[in-house]
């Protein structure tokens, strides 16, 4: 996770509200693709229908806000009565955006499950409904892993339903820097409707019956060969059994010095779980736990050589690590998707972090602490460890801010 891979799903979404679209296009129920695609039809991304906020790949629709880099934008998603044409049910997106630059609003799913990269090159465009006012944005977030851009059509929202297709000729990049950004529907990772560029106050669309458009025979899209997962689901562990546990204390932290609007740490504990083989790290946050994400790291220094590994990008930027445990997580619902894994140093860099090793959190929301729990072999034979608390996003707080402590020893250094 370098500090530029750490904002990999809305690298180009933060610059929304200071970059124009160019080529846009908003079709109404009457409008069509061209003449190059006679026989479209239409490949599900989600109909709502089952109100889960899980779209037809198996993975969620996340709320994405610049309150998860400290601003003050937030939303909400939520599964709404009375969706198009009569149909069950549909997605609202709801918030405020602050109307500082870089601000949005925005609700985005997978392509593919875990935000796999995929090919969308047997597709045409994007069609869906939509009811509300004002103008948005609706596009595919992907490209190069080092690259990644938000590419995006204008539509505008009206008081009824109406349909709109934004043609992929019609997407353009996001972002300063990155007008020159082409468009290729190979490595498409996210679709997504975002607050158009200036937006400012409230925020309230409607969306329902999200779709690929493309020819009959276009099937459903495929994943690109090799391509890593972004994210995975977690079940949180129940905070309660773990109050009592006997913790000992490894670090303060003072107060004030996390990112403005981002989780701070006020101090990390351990404790060995009675039940199972895992080791329990106890953060103490200064602030209430945020409401719809949460974002830790284990940085672990673990092969006994405090000089060799990555030097950490947080805080505590002396620090070498040669493995991370992350957990950056947003609900979806009843469940938590996001950026999960116990990975080498060389794989965090490059933001290979999601991955099948065994990671539990739990969240006490009334006692403001964070806890995540792994396994005692992959804290190696005598770790020296700093945790890091922040958004689903970024980093913001380290405890400590200097040196590390050892957590498997009585003391520190």
């Amino acid at each position: 996770m370098s500090r530029q891979s750490m904002t990999w799903l809305i690298s180009g979404a933060v610059a929304l509200a200071v970059a124009l679209v160019l080529a846009l296009l908003t079709c109404e129920e009457s409008t069509a693709l061209p003449a190059s695609a006679p026989r479209s039809q239409l490949f599900l991304v989600d109909d709502f229908e089952d109100r889960d906020l899980v779209a037809a790949s198996g993975s969620g629709w996340i709320g994405l806000a610049d309150d998860l880099f400290g601003g003050t934008s937030t939303v909400e998603l939520e599964p709404v009565s009375g969706g198009a044409g009569g149909s069950r049910s549909a997605l609202r997106i709801h918030g405020t955006v602050s109307g500082a630059p870089g601000s949005l609003v925005s609700a985005w799913t997978p392509v593919l499950e875990g935000g796999r990269a995929a090919d969308l090159g047997r597709y045409e465009g994007i069609r869906l409904k939509i009811r509300g006012s004002g103008e948005v944005l609706i596009g595919v977030h992907g490209g190069p892993d080092e690259r990644l851009t938000n590419y995006m059509g204008r539509a505008t929202a009206h008081g009824t339903w109406s349909t709109v297709t934004i043609p992929f000729e019609d997407l353009a990049p996001q972002g300063p820097g990155r007008e020159n950004e082409a468009w290729s529907p190979r490595r498409a990772r996210y679709v997504g409707v975002s607050s158009a560029p200036g937006a400012k106050g409230a925020v309230d669309v409607t969306i329902d019956d999200v779709a690929w458009v493309g020819p009959d025979d276009a099937g459903p899209p495929a994943a690109e060969p090799g391509a890593s997962r972004f994210a995975r689901t977690l079940t949180p562990d129940d905070p309660a059994p773990l109050r009592d546990l006997s913790w000992r204390t490894l670090a303060s932290d003072p107060a004030g010095d996390g990112k403005p609007g981002l989780p701070d740490a006020r101090a990390l504990f351990t404790a060995n779980d009675p039940v199972r083989p895992l080791v329990w790290f106890r953060i103490d946050l200064e602030g209430p736990v945020p409401a719809r994400w949460i974002g830790v790291n284990l940085v672990l220094d673990d092969d006994g050589d405090p000089a060799d590994g990555a030097a950490w990008w947080g805080k505590n930027t002396a620090f070498h690590f040669d493995h991370l445990v992350t957990a950056w997580l947003f609900q979806v619902g009843s469940r938590w998707e996001g950026s999960v894994g116990i990975v080498p140093a060389a794989d965090a860099a490059a933001f290979r972090v999601t991955n099948d090793r065994e990671v539990h959190l739990a969240i006490d929301r009334a006692a403001r602490r964070v806890y995540v729990g792994v396994r005692l072999p992959d804290l190696g034979a005598s770790p020296r460890l700093v945790a890091a608390v922040g958004s689903a996003m970024v980093h913001s707080d380290d405890v400590p801010d200097e040196g590390a402590v050892l957590p498997l020893a009585a003391s520190a250094p």
